[in-house]
Parts: structure tokens; C-alpha cells; sequence
């Protein structure tokens, strides 16, 4: 079975009550696989909550055409200015599932391999060491401290398909447009960020009723106005850049 390796992690291997026994989460530098994102995977449910810090935009595959969206966590390639030099995501700000979920990831299979539902859930082994919370109990079952875990897993993969539809209903619709966010520091370099989609206020104005009747009884419309507000922050980003040059606090 192929995995394509998700960005961030460094590979990716069947989660196993044996090869992992007494193994555990780290317990330090939880964030610092994220250090080199410059912008991280969202679900359509995190949208009205990760507007608050991000900036919310869509990506495209390049290879499949299809678009997902994304929190935008930096200004310069390789750069995610939330994870702070202690490895740490920035406190108080949103912290997306994404990042929350990592070092595993859930992959939708079907058959013998599936051990939780129709999910196997995977796991990049740099994320585990010796603890005494570990992933299995004695017995060899899911231990208390990985529910929430897995949970966690179990939410993110049955929001996936409200995600992958909300971004399939933009694109049918036309809405989408590229863009490119210019940032001018004072003191400092032009950062330009390219390669990024929004919804298209103007368009989005002139759908017809049904449509916009179907966006609402999908529960996207909302989303798409958390998509739109959420791109005043790139102003929030260019002040957290300008403070890291300087030398600033950036998980105070």
C-alpha cells in the first residue's frame, strides 16, 4: 500500500501494538515537524475558528487539479511563524487539527488491514519515544491517554468529505480566483506570497438564489464569509514577521 508522506511529516508506518509497545507521544518540541510549514491543512469545520489567527486560503494540486484549503502560517518559503524556537505552536491562537494530530494520520482503506473502522491509522516514528503514556495499555488496547487521539483522527476523517465538497462547490460555481499577497515591512524586504486562491466576493454576489440556497443548507455559505473575513490576517502576519527580525517574543 502506497502513502503519500503528508507535508511536515518525515514518513509514515502502520501503527502497531508490537513494533510500538511502551512508546508514547513526545512530550517536547510537539510542533517542530510544522516549523518549515508555510501553511497548514484545515477542515471547513475549523474555518470560523482558525479565521480568527490565519488567513484561510486554497491551494491547488498540482497534479490532481482539485483545491483544499489552508491556514496560512508564514510569509517566506519554509517559514511558519507560530512555531517558535522551543518547538512550541504560538499560545493562545488556534491550533489547527492538523497540527494537533501529528505524529499520526489516519488513511482510509478497506479489508484486513483497517483497525479502526475503515481507518488505518499510521504513524511517523520520529513523534514517539519511551513513556510511561504510552499508545497501548499492557493488554495491548488503545490506552486513555491515546483516545483523545484517536478521536481526534476519527473527527478529522469524517469532516474531510464537508471539506473536499465545500472546495469541489467553489470551483463548480467559478468562485475561486488566484491572488497574490504582497507585504511590505517596514525595514525589511517586499514578501510575496504566490500560488494561492480566494473566493471571489463579486461573483459570489451574483449567484443565483438557488445556489446560494444551496450553499446555505450545506452550512458552506458561513464558511465562505470566515474564508473572506479571514484575509485581514495577513496584516496579523506581517506584524508577527516583522517581530521575529527584531528579535520579539513569538510565544509570549
Amino acid at each position: 500500500m502506497n502513502i503519500t508522506i503528508p507535508p511536515g511529516y518525515k514518513g509514515l508506518v502502520a501503527l502497531d501494538k508490537e513494533i510500538h509497545k511502551g512508546k508514547g507521544v513526545v512530550t517536547n518540541r510537539r510542533a517542530a515537524f510544522a516549523a518549515g510549514l508555510t501553511g497548514v491543512y484545515v477542515l471547513a469545520a475549523e474555518f470560523v475558528q482558525a479565521s480568527r489567527h490565519y488567513p484561510i486560503v486554497f491551494a491547488q494540486d498540482q497534479q490532481t487539479g482539485e483545491f483544499m484549503p489552508i491556514a496560512v502560517t508564514g510569509l517566506n518559503q519554509d517559514e511558519n511563524l507560530f512555531v517558535g524556537a522551543d518547538g512550541e505552536w504560538q499560545k493562545d491562537v488556534y491550533v489547527p487539527a492538523y497540527v494537533r494530530r501529528w505524529p499520526f494520520f489516519g488513511v482510509r482503506i478497506s479489508g484486513e488491514e483497517a483497525k479502526n473502522g475503515n481507518i488505518l491509522i499510521c504513524v511517523d516514528d520520529s513523534g514517539l519515544e519511551t513513556s510511561s503514556a504510552a499508545v497501548f495499555d499492557a493488554s495491548g488496547n488503545p490506552s486513555t491517554d491515546f483516545q483523545p487521539i484517536q478521536t481526534l483522527i476519527s473527527e478529522m476523517e469524517g469532516a474531510r468529505p464537508a471539506t473536499e465538497h465545500l472546495s469541489q462547490t467553489v470551483k463548480e460555481f467559478g468562485l475561486l480566483e488566484p491572488f497574490e499577497a504582497h507585504a511590505f515591512p517596514k525595514g525589511g524586504q517586499e514578501m510575496r506570497l504566490r500560488g494561492m486562491f480566494r473566493i471571489n466576493e463579486d461573483k459570489l454576489n451574483e449567484l443565483q438564489g438557488k445556489d446560494v440556497k444551496r450553499l446555505m443548507k450545506n452550512g458552506e455559505l458561513s464558511r465562505i464569509y470566515a474564508h473572506l473575513m479571514s484575509l485581514d490576517n495577513f496584516k496579523f502576519l506581517m506584524d508577527r514577521a516583522a517581530d521575529r527580525r527584531k528579535g520579539g517574543r513569538l510565544d509570549s
